[in-house]
C-alpha cells in the first residue's frame, strides 16, 4: 500500500462524498417500493496485495479477503467455527483421519459447483513449494504437507483426496484438537480449480479472482478503496444482508476520524492517538473489541550487537511496559509474556496460559544498565548510534515508537531512531534482514498458545529476526506432535521461560481494539482472532 498524500487523501475525501455519501440510507421513498441499496463503508487501512487467499500473509489483507473467501468451517459471532461449506465431518478415534462432506448446491460466484476436487486443489497450491506462500506451513498438519513444501515430497504424497465429488479425507500428522478452526484460516480458503488455471495471477485484480464467499469484489481502486457487492450465487444469500461493502485503505486515524464524521465511513478501525481516545471517549462515541494479540519488538538476532542476550534483555528490561501500555497507547495492559495474558491454558481452558508474569511491567533499570555493562556498553558508551527501530505510518505507532526509543535514551543512553516506513516497505525489509528492530503485532491464527510460540522456532517463516535457541526448539516440535494437552501445557510454559529471559522478542503489551460504529449497524463479526467479517452485517438508518 502507497502512504496517502494530502492531495490524494482530498480527492478520497471528495470522491467518497459523490461516491457513496447516500448508499447508506435504507429507507424507500414515498411512492416507491424499489428499496435503497444497502452499503456499509469501513477502513480497514490497508489494501489488500491480492485477492488470493493462499498468497495472503498480513491480517488486514486476510479481511478483505475473508469476505469473498468461504470455508469448510467459518466463525460465527460467538467464536464457534460452524458448518459453512462442509455440511459435517468425522474423525477416528486416533484424532488423524477427518472426512468432511460438503452441502449440497455450493457454487461458486459465477454458478459453477464447489466440489472436493476443489478443496483438495485449494490446501494443495497452498503447499506448493512453486507458489513459495509464506502461510504453507499452517499446512503442515497435512501428513506429507511438511515435505511437500521443503521439496522432498510431492502431491502425490499428500493424505489428501477427494473421495468423490462432495467427499474430502486428510490424515494428518498428529493428532490436533484445533484442526478444524484451522480450516476456517485464511489460507485453506476454498478457490476454483478451473478459474485459478486458467489465470495468468489468480487474485492480482478484479477480473482475475472468482469468490465463493458471501461478497465478490466489483471495483478496486488502488490506494483508494475496495468495492465489493453481494455473491447472488452464494450457497448462505438470505443471511447477507448487505448489498455492498466498501472497503477504504485509509492509514492515518485522524483522516478516517474525519471521514467518519463526515458520514463517509460507518466503522472505523485504525488505532487512534491518545488525544483522540480521550476526547471521543469523553463524547460516548467509543467501542472497544478484545482480541488475542502481543504487540511486540522483533529483534535482529544475528546483528553482531544483538547476537548478545544481555543486549537484547537490557534493551527490554529498560522499558517502562506499563507507561507504554497504559499512557501512550491507553486501552492496554503490559504483558506478562509474549503470549497474551488472556489465553487460556491448554490442559484445563478455565485457567490462563500463564499463572505468573515473566517480566516486570514497570520495567528494572538497574539491572537493564547492568546487562549493557556486562556486554560491554557500561553506560551506553560504544553502542551504535546507526540503529533504527521501524514501524508503519500512522500516528499512534509513531507516539508509541518514539516513546519507546526515548526511554532507551534517558535509561541506557543510547540513540535508537524511530523510523516510519509505509506498510510493505517495512515488511520488505523485515523479510529480508535489513532491519535492527521492527515494531510488530501477533494476533493467534488459532485458539491455541503454540500459535504464538511456533513464529519464534529457527526455521518458521515469520521469524524474521532469526531468534534460534535449540532447547526451545526441541521443546516446540515435542509440543508440535503431542497430544497429551497436559505435556504441551508443561512444555510450552517452559519454552516461553526460554524466549523471554533471553529477549529473542520483546513482548510489549496486551490491548483492546477502539473503533466507531455507526448507529444502525449489526450483525458485523470481529474474532479474538483479529478477524473482521461481514457476512452477517448489517445497517439501518
Amino acid at each position: 500500500m502507497k502512504k496517502l498524500c494530502l492531495i490524494l487523501m482530498a480527492a478520497l475525501l471528495c470522491f467518497g462524498m459523490v461516491a457513496c455519501g447516500d448508499d447508506t440510507n435504507t429507507d424507500t421513498p414515498a411512492g416507491d417500493d424499489t428499496p435503497t441499496t444497502k452499503t456499509l463503508k469501513f477502513n480497514v487501512g490497508f489494501e489488500p496485495d491480492n485477492f488470493d487467499p493462499q498468497a495472503s500473509n498480513v491480517m488486514e489483507s486476510s479481511i478483505h479477503i475473508g469476505q469473498i473467501t468461504d470455508f469448510l468451517y467459518r466463525e460465527d459471532a460467538s467464536g464457534n467455527f460452524v458448518p459453512s461449506l462442509a455440511e459435517g465431518y468425522t474423525v477416528t478415534d486416533d484424532g488423524l483421519t477427518y472426512t468432511f462432506t460438503l452441502k449440497d448446491g455450493i457454487t461458486f460466484a459465477d454458478g459453477t459447483p464447489i466440489t472436493a476436487e476443489d478443496v483438495v486443489f485449494s490446501w494443495t497450491r497452498a503447499l506448493d513449494p512453486a507458489n513459495a506462500f509464506e502461510y504453507a506451513y499452517q499446512l503442515y498438519y497435512i501428513k506429507g504437507g511438511e515435505e511437500f513444501n521443503a521439496g522432498v515430497g510431492t502431491a502425490e504424497d499428500l493424505a489428501l483426496k477427494a473421495v468423490d465429488e462432495k467427499t474430502i479425507e486428510v490424515t494428518l500428522t498428529t493428532p490436533a484438537p484445533y484442526f478444524v478452526s484451522l480450516t476456517g484460516f485464511t489460507t485453506y480458503g476454498i478457490v476454483s480449480k478451473k478459474f485459478v488455471e486458467a489465470q495468468e495471477s489468480y487474485g492480482a485484480d478484479v477480473a482475475s479472482t472468482l469468490a465463493s464467499g458471501p461478497f465478490t469484489p466489483v471495483e478496486w481502486v488502488k490506494g483508494q478503496y475496495v468495492k465489493y457487492a453481494k455473491n447472488e450465487n452464494y450457497w448462505d444469500k438470505d443471511a447477507v444482508k448487505l448489498d455492498e461493502l466498501y472497503i477504504y485503505c485509509v492509514s492515518e486515524s485522524s483522516t478516517e476520524i474525519q471521514m467518519y464524521d463526515t458520514e463517509m465511513l460507518d466503522i472505523t478501525y485504525m488505532t487512534m492517538s491518545v488525544a483522540d481516545q480521550t476526547r471521543l471517549g469523553a463524547e460516548g462515541k467509543l467501542k472497544e473489541f478484545g482480541n488475542l494479540m502481543t504487540r511486540y519488538i522483533m529483534v535482529n538476532n544475528e546483528n553482531p550487537v544483538l547476537a548478545d542476550a544481555n543486549v537484547r534483555s537490557a534493551l527490554l528490561l529498560a522499558l517502562d511496559r506499563k507507561v507504554l501500555a497504559e499512557n501512550v497507547v491507553t486501552n492496554s495492559v503490559a504483558c506478562g509474556g509474549f503470549i497474551p495474558n488472556q489465553m487460556a491454558a491448554v490442559d484445563n481452558p478455565s485457567n490462563v496460559f500463564r499463572t505468573e508474569d515473566l517480566l516486570p511491567a514497570e520495567g528494572d533499570i538497574a539491572k537493564a544498565q547492568q546487562l549493557l555493562a556486562d556486554a560491554g556498553y557500561p553506560n551506553g558508551e560504544g553502542f551504535p548510534t546507526d540503529m533504527e527501530l521501524i514501524y508503519t505510518t500512522g500516528e499512534a505507532n509513531k507516539a508509541l515508537a518514539e516513546a519507546i526509543v526515548e526511554m532507551w535514551r534517558v535509561n541506557l543512553n543510547i540513540n535508537i531512531t524511530a523510523a516510519n516506513l509505509e506498510g510493505t516497505v517495512r515488511r520488505d525489509r523485515k523479510n529480508t534482514g535489513d532491519f535492527e528492530f521492527s515494531l510488530d503485532g501477533w494476533s493467534t491464527d488459532y485458539l491455541d498458545p503454540f500459535s504464538f510460540l511456533e513464529i519464534c522456532m529457527s526455521d518458521n517463516q515469520y521469524n524474521n529476526g532469526k531468534y534460534s535457541n535449540a532447547e526451545y526448539d526441541a521443546l516446540m516440535t515435542e509440543v508440535k506432535y503431542s497430544a497429551d494437552q497436559t505435556l504441551r501445557q508443561q512444555k510450552m510454559v517452559e519454552a516461553e521461560e526460554i524466549l523471554v529471559a533471553e529477549a529473542g522478542v520483546m513482548p510489549l503489551y496486551n490491548g483492546t481494539k477502539m473503533y466507531m460504529e455507526r448507529e444502525g449497524v449489526t450483525g458485523v463479526v470481529r474474532s479474538l482472532l483479529g478477524q473482521m467479517d461481514f457476512k452477517w452485517a448489517d445497517i439501518t438508518k
